[in-house]
């Protein structure tokens, strides 16, 4: 009995356990949430009506509570999207677990009352800033939109009014699926970050759009029936295809702005607030912008009255009362020559989030920029529509846009292309198929060629130029004397970020620019020009203005162009770039009013044209220095089957075959061509196509890199003769192949030399001589014009042709060619030493401390081995820091240093003045001599010499840095 006892006590015990277990198990299980998606992005739950309503849009309301991390609530209206289905769309605002809980006018409908689910937020695992930074809003200060965590948001749109009928599922172009994924695919591979888009769901005109492949649409001029949803569905594919490929949808609500004008008693304000609250239920979990409708501030131009504007109003509050996420409400206004800030009749709406402006094409209105950036109330600004490029704006006009809207303070650009802002479907010749039938066929342009100008691929350039920088702490300058003196004013727009940058947008005729004011007088700054034709920057100056002010130089060109000047680091170009740009052509022929530089102006709307429509034509680009190439890009004017050769040469008598096209020819309009090699002239000789018309060229584009410079040009020359003053020595040196230096007599031997002004490591020389002969010559360097180096000897065998190029190396100031022998007097048409010059010649300098008057740092960077740097006794350490103006690939340092000594020092490089790393230490052991050279590698902009230690005071007669 005990044992049995004690057995039945064991199992009792042991059950009582599992039991116990059994709990904890049941206690710690971890139940899957009903809904999961990513943080910020659409969760779309489905609720079931058990109750049947005869009228569903009006008849029962149902809203969703989301509780979320951290006490979060997100309230959400439900919409009606057929028989009993209404739905809930919901994006989470942080990660973690959200409940949601439903309420509905109808209690007894338990299908929609009272329902609980949770929805589990994950972190975000995509690319798109929108999802990982959160929906936009108001900066602090007012002035320019952010995400939700603060990062200023880059606002770059893209104008679709007729969205509606855009083909989602088809298009008219050979290879390509989807008209409407093609142009948002397209502009977010342009950079672009904003869908524009207008509900303008019945088409305006344009043709029967009767055909099977037309887009459904809703019809709300009879109220709001089950025949709409299939329109609405139409929009939810399209909402959803831009969220994913992460843009931000600016969009207008309801319908045709003219509608609840022309139907009055349709659109009753109640109806408007009902639809108001349904675009919020079905769109507002989206990344959006709520813009209202087309031109509805002040009043579609007078369409609407103190009385019928109520009927916008009333959408403005059903959203502004429905939006959890607070999307700002821009109300797209009329044009600015009508409504500015100062006549709004929006602006005192309590929702009222900032202006969507609309000004003229010219965009030179100062006045009217000001009333946004001076209103009562600070609130962002975008350039939300302008002129159409190709339907009132050329391409020049579309792209300074972007630039004059900034510069005014308006941080946003909306573009617009002809055939994409009014979907003009239907190819030329066919039957019309429009969006809208304005000002067609007058302006028409199909929409794939549209959503092909060139404009959209230079947008990136606008982007590229305003992200380099913190472009959020600009502040325009208008017209303020304060901080400009320019020329003409109204072409010259001015911003800054206090007095450290300054940024400039020139525009209009000619090349006359100003003064810049208010600078610091003990910061240096750095200038650059900026293209916005192809994204390059040129190197200006690197200076201090002790006054306050600085002169502008001229305009490069007659073009417009982006001045940026600044005391802090800035952007230069990264990777190849356009070789081609402005640089001197010759063709075989031109067509009048379409000359040959029309082909690198950067503008893919003007073109050369031949002179015939005879083939071969040809055109030819002096690079005006040694390349090294990478692509060519060759933009004609039509599409067609081209038949080209593209060849390079150094001195266009010998020509390397780059790309053959001539037997097979190629079908396109833009063609791009991979090429590889180092050449200063380019040609491009079309031998056929099909079209009955001529050779045309919109844009020729060599992209390559700055491989050697030419040094020699327009430089100092020494000869030993003369034939008079049109033989000179300069004859050779002027760029010019027609003119030519030219001894006095036939004796030989006979010499001519370069002073190329600062000494510079020589990478080739090329020779174009007087005629075709067998030249015999030599070729010497030095630095100081008395000691020499031979660089290539030809006095043996010689050069048979009129041109010669020899490879060459060192470091040289001089460089000198004697001629020897050959079957004509020694004459030289063109005497081309390329290479790379010491970086630091004549850029700025500051140093530990100077002797005296004589000795400043920047007799280390002047040329001369008579003058000197000195500092103000012999203590250590001393320091001589060299600002280079830019970013530089360093190759090697040379330092003459004052006398013969030990010198013991360190060379360190930096991009910002502030982190420095080491090139060279000779701290340690120290280089015995007056002349050191050191092997450096990597880019930096300023470079500082430290003397630790040496018998004599630290002194540096010349600091070289080379590339």
């Amino acid at each position: 009995m005990v044992k049995r006892s004690k057995n039945i006590m064991i199992l009792v015990s042991m059950l009582a356990l599992i039991i116990v277990m059994g709990g904890m198990l049941e206690n710690n299980r971890t139940y899957a949430a009903d809904y999961s998606v990513e943080v910020w992005n659409v969760s779309e739950i489905t609720l079931t009506s058990t109750q049947a309503y005869s009228d569903p849009f009006n008849d029962v309301v149902v809203e969703a509570s989301f509780y979320g991390p951290g006490g979060a609530l997100i309230t959400r209206p439900a919409f009606w999207d057929g028989g009993s289905t209404w739905k809930i769309r919901f994006a989470p605002t942080a990660t973690g677990l959200w409940t949601m809980s439903t309420t509905a006018s109808d209690p007894s409908d338990t299908g929609l009352h009272g329902i609980s689910l949770t929805i589990q937020s994950n972190a975000y695992t995509g690319s798109h800033d929108i999802y990982e930074r959160g929906f936009l809003k108001a900066s602090d200060n007012g002035r320019y939109l952010v995400y939700a965590d603060g990062t200023p948001f880059f606002y770059l749109g893209d104008t679709h009014w007729i969205m509606p009928h855009e083909r989602f599922d088809t298009s008219n172009v050979p290879g390509v699926a989807s008209q409407f994924k093609y142009t948002v695919d397209k502009r977010v591979q342009q950079g672009f970050t904003v869908y524009q888009s207008q509900p303008i769901w019945q088409p305006h005109g344009g043709g029967s759009h009767s055909g099977s492949d037309e887009e459904a649409v809703a019809n709300l001029t009879d109220g709001f029936t089950a025949a709409d949803l299939a329109g609405f569905h139409n929009l939810d594919r399209k909402f959803d295809y831009i969220a994913e490929q992460g843009l931000v949808h600016a969009a207008a609500q309801v319908s045709w702005v003219g509608d609840p004008a022309n139907f009055p008693l349709v659109f009753t304000e109640d109806f408007m607030a009902k639809l108001g609250r349904y675009w919020v239920a079905r769109y507002g979990a989206y990344p959006v912008i709520w813009t209202i409708g087309q031109e509805i501030d002040k009043n579609l131009y007078g369409a609407y009255d103190a009385s019928t504007i109520e009927k916008w109003f009333a959408v403005g509050e059903g959203i502004a009362d429905h939006d959890s996420y607070g999307h700002l409400i821009m109300p797209h206004m009329e044009g600015t020559s009508v409504t500015t800030a100062a006549n709004s009749w929006w602006v005192d709406q309590p929702y009222h989030g900032g202006w969507a402006t609309q000004m003229s094409i010219g965009m030179d209105g100062m006045s009217t920029a000001r009333t946004f950036w001076e209103a009562p109330i600070a609130k962002p600004a975008v350039l939300y529509e302008t002129g159409y490029e190709n339907f009132w704006a050329d391409a020049k006009g579309a792209l300074g846009a972007g630039y004059k809207a900034f510069q005014y303070g308006i941080f946003g650009y909306g573009y617009g292309a002809a055939g994409v802002w009014n979907d003009i479907y239907s190819k030329p010749g066919e039957p019309a198929d429009y969006g809208t039938e304005y000002e067609l066929p007058l302006r028409y342009y199909w929409w794939y060629d549209g959503a092909n100008l060139r404009t959209a691929d230079q947008l990136a350039y606008f982007k590229q130029f305003y992200t380099s920088l913190e472009w959020w702490k600009l502040t325009p300058r208008f017209d303020s004397s304060t901080w400009s003196a320019f020329v003409t004013p109204e072409h010259s727009l001015l911003s800054t970020d206090g007095n450290e940058t300054y940024v400039a947008y020139f525009f209009g005729s000619g090349t006359s620019t100003g003064t810049l004011k208010n600078m610091s007088t003990s910061a240096t700054y750095t200038a650059k020009w900026y293209d916005p034709r192809n994204g390059q920057y040129t190197a200006l100056d690197t200076f201090k203005a002790p006054s306050g002010t600085w002169t502008v130089p001229n305009r490069p060109t007659s073009d417009e162009w982006m001045l940026l000047v600044s005391s802090e680091p800035t952007a230069s170009n990264e990777g190849a770039t356009n070789q081609a740009a402005y640089k001197p052509i010759t063709v075989s022929g031109s067509s009048a009013g379409f000359g040959s530089e029309l082909a690198v102006d950067g503008l893919y709307d003007t073109s050369w044209i031949a002179g015939s429509g005879v083939v071969p034509q040809w055109l030819t680009v002096d690079l005006g220095g040694i390349k090294q190439l990478e692509s060519i890009e060759t933009g004609f004017n039509r599409e067609d089957t081209w038949n080209y050769k593209l060849e390079g040469s150094l001195d266009q008598v010998s020509w390397t075959t780059l790309a053959d096209h001539t037997a097979a020819g190629r079908t396109a309009r833009d063609m791009s061509d991979s090429v590889t090699g180092d050449y200063r002239f380019v040609r491009i000789t079309v031998t056929g196509f099909l079209a009955p018309s001529m050779v045309a060229i919109s844009e020729f584009r060599i992209l390559g890199y700055d491989e050697s410079e030419l040094l020699s040009r327009n430089k100092t020359t020494a000869v030993s003769s003369d034939n008079g003053t049109g033989c000179s020595g300069g004859k050779a040196v002027d760029g010019n192949d027609v003119t030519y230096w030219c001894a006095e007599d036939a004796a030989m031997p006979q010499w001519l030399s370069v002073d190329l002004g600062v000494p510079s490591r020589l990478e080739k020389i090329v020779m174009n001589f007087y005629g075709h002969t067998t030249w015999k010559y030599k070729l010497e360097g030095s630095l100081d014009s008395v000691t020499w180096t031979t660089l290539a000897d030809r006095t043996v065998s010689g050069v048979t042709g009129q041109t010669a190029s020899d490879e060459a190396s060192g470091i040289y100031r001089y460089v000198r060619i004697t001629i020897t022998d050959s079957g004509h007097w020694a004459a030289i048409r063109e005497f081309d030493v390329y290479g790379k010059p010491n970086a630091a010649s004549g850029k700025l300098a500051t140093a530990s401390s100077i002797s005296g008057i004589g000795y400043e740092e920047d007799k280390a960077l002047d040329g001369l081995a008579s003058t000197y740097w000195c500092a103000s006794d012999g203590t250590k350490p001393q320091w001589l820091n060299v600002d280079l103006g830019s970013l530089h690939d360093l190759s090697e340092a040379r330092i003459h240093f004052y006398s013969l000594d030990s010198w013991k020092y360190k060379l360190e490089g930096s991009t910002d003045g502030s982190s420095w790393s080491v090139l060279a230490d000779h701290t340690a052991s120290g280089v015995l001599g007056q002349m050191t050279a050191d092997t450096l590698s990597g880019s930096y902009r300023y470079v500082r010499i430290t003397i630790t230690d040496s018998v004599n005071w630290a002194a540096i007669r010349e600091l070289e840095l080379y590339e």
